[in-house]
């Protein structure tokens, strides 16, 4: 039964949103701050090596987290159009449409995850330096 005859899926759809929102949020905080904080420390030649390795690690997977959230937006902002424009399409095919988006929200939020680990690695590093 396509998903538009389910109100649970608007509130799903709802909490991803907030779940991205909130990868956006956080992840684009981070890589602000910690990218004028290490241009800053490398500027003053305070870097170390292995700290600026960790730090470019973790910016990869927190930038992977963020492009890979709008993509699942994008995702869901097409569902939507073919739901409402395209609906005998959207049935045939919105099964597959949501696996996609199960498996860019999941790998999104596992870069996430491990991009903030990176982070606090490197900041751990730091200290012991």
């Amino acid at each position: 039964m396509p998903e538009r005859d389910h109100e649970e899926w608007k509130e799903l759809r709802a909490r991803v949103d907030s779940i991205a929102n909130a990868v956006f949020l956080i992840a684009g905080g981070s890589l602000s701050l910690s990218i004028t904080a290490t241009l800053d420390l490398k500027s003053k030649s305070l870097l170390e090596a292995e700290v600026a390795a960790i730090i470019q690690d973790a910016w990869m997977f927190l930038l992977a987290s963020v492009l890979l959230m709008l993509l699942n937006k994008a995702l869901t902002v097409l569902q939507a159009f073919l739901l409402h424009e395209h609906p005998a399409y959207h049935d045939r095919v919105y099964k597959k449409y949501n696996l996609t988006g199960w498996v860019l929200g999941t790998i999104g939020l596992t870069s996430f995850a491990w991009g903030l680990i990176l982070m606090v690695r490197a900041a751990s590093v730091a200290l012991k330096t």
